[in-house]
């Protein structure tokens, strides 16, 4: 997924983008496509990272554990991107030049704090 991108399908810029009714229904679909797998992997995510915290926070550490919970982490960390970038893919292939530019201009726009919070 393209570095700071967020679901400005559901913000104002989808007005000033002018797309067409066609697009808009390709987008609604894709993104449905996307909602359960992104769900699922943020949910293991989520788990990952609490199991993790779990394991650092026993003493004594241990280590095996620990690195499988590491292991675990980073390949669903990896998996969200990929899943996030495969959208994110697609949802591009949607627009055109000029609308594509449009987002990237709004998005250099918005201040860096609400960038991070997507």
């Amino acid at each position: 997924m393209p570095r700071g991108q967020y679901a400005w399908w559901n913000s104002p810029v989808v007005q000033d983008l002018k797309l067409s009714d066609s697009q808009q229904r390709q987008i609604r679909l894709t993104v449905k496509e996307y909602r359960v797998r992104l769900l699922d992997i943020r949910s293991r995510l989520e788990k990952a990272e609490n199991d993790l915290e779990a394991l650092f926070n026993q003493d004594p550490v241990d280590s095996p554990k620990a690195n499988e919970a590491i292991d675990r982490l980073a390949s669903t960390r990896s998996e969200l991107t990929r899943a996030l970038s495969q959208m994110s893919l697609k949802l591009r292939s949607l627009l055109n030049a000029q609308q594509w530019q449009q987002l990237q201009d709004y998005q250099a726009r918005r201040p860096r704090r609400e960038r991070l919070r997507k």
